[in-house]
């Protein structure tokens, strides 16, 4: 995508059944996605069905190194409305695995809709 969307109703790259399958557990198997001159992004989305901190975790890797251009994890906030970063990555290698990690303690409402979904992003800039 040419430019990062400012709110959460931008899908470009829709997964399959087959690719959700591939990364509902951390083995290793991955759903490649590419950039040229451009972000590289993941939207998703989860139901939050308890009245507690709203904790998020990535696996991932990237054949552009953190180390050259940051790898983001970014929580959307309906009301402000923004994408809040929650965790970051600029030291790890190119083509290894790496966590990234974020927790919401308060005011939870801000990033449900109503049906309490929350949107979560991972994103890179392609072009440096």
């Amino acid at each position: 995508m040419a430019a990062l969307p400012a709110d959460d109703a931008d899908l470009e790259n829709a997964f399959t059944p087959d690719d959700y399958d591939d990364v509902a557990l951390d083995d290793g198997t991955r759903v490649a996605q590419t950039a040229t001159d451009e972000y590289s992004a993941f939207l998703f989305k989860d139901k939050h069905t308890e009245d507690a901190a709203i904790n998020v975790t990535w696996n991932g890797q990237s054949d552009l190194a953190p180390s050259v251009s940051t790898v983001y994890l970014q929580i959307y906030n309906r009301i402000t409305p923004t994408w809040e970063t929650l965790d970051s990555d600029d030291t790890t290698a190119a083509d290894t695995d790496f966590d990234l990690e974020g927790q919401v303690v308060a005011n939870l409402d801000q990033y449900f809709d109503d049906d309490f979904w929350i949107a979560c992003r991972i994103f890179q800039e392609a072009a440096i």
